[in-house]
């Protein structure tokens, strides 16, 4: 019973450090259509009604934290350039972005992006060097982009039309209903959903494309 009651109060002390050190950062951002992710970052985006983007972390996390604005595109990542791996998942904070339309995303070098209720006539998403994308929603085109054994994961993504590139090892999986053209090659693999009515397909150096119902 005492030792029950000691590591009782020691999870409860290690959580009350946990909760004092996060923090909250809120970015005054508007205009962008595209979200770029690197350096490992987590990025959780929904598409709403008004722009809003919060940052959640402990405080190194965050003051190592760059956002900023280019063009149509939001970009996170970090301000130093040694990474993920060096910078350590105990430092990890996560972006959290509101906005009216999403077109695309760039995500790059180990970053993870989640994107809901994506609505987009044309929609253009690149991952590469181990990054992640989640997304889901509705376009007319996508227009997907894979290397570097990245991964995407975008079957509830519901596109009539698809033009999708893979390579190095990296997986694609998306939705097309009507049309569909893929290169897929040096490793790379490609699922598609949605029995695409027109395919164009290449495979080449161990390059694999599969189409699904």
């Amino acid at each position: 019973m005492k030792k029950t009651v000691i590591a009782s109060a020691c999870a409860a002390s290690v959580l009350a450090v946990t909760a004092a050190h996060a923090e909250t950062r809120n970015y005054d951002f508007s205009g962008f259509t595209m979200v770029d992710a690197s350096a490992g970052v987590d990025v959780e985006i929904t598409v709403g009604d008004n722009y809003a983007i919060r940052a959640e972390g402990d405080a190194e996390a965050l003051e190592r934290l760059r956002i900023e604005l280019d063009g149509d595109a939001l970009e996170v990542g970090r301000k130093s350039n040694r990474g993920l791996f060096s910078f350590g998942r105990r430092h990890q904070s996560t972006v959290y972005i509101t906005m009216p339309s999403l077109e695309g995303v760039d995500v790059s070098s180990g970053a993870d992006i989640v994107a809901t209720g994506i609505d987009a006539g044309e929609f253009k998403v690149s991952v590469s060097s181990g990054a992640d994308a989640e997304l889901s929603g509705e376009c007319g085109m996508l227009k997907a982009d894979g290397s570097s054994g990245a991964d995407l994961e975008a079957e509830d993504l519901k596109c009539a039309d698809a033009i999708a590139d893979v390579s190095s090892g990296a997986d694609l999986t998306i939705y097309a209903s009507q049309s569909l053209e893929a290169d897929a090659s040096s490793g790379g693999d490609i699922t598609v959903y949605g029995g695409p009515q027109k395919t164009n397909v290449d495979e080449s150096s161990g390059g694999d494309v599969h189409i699904r119902d």
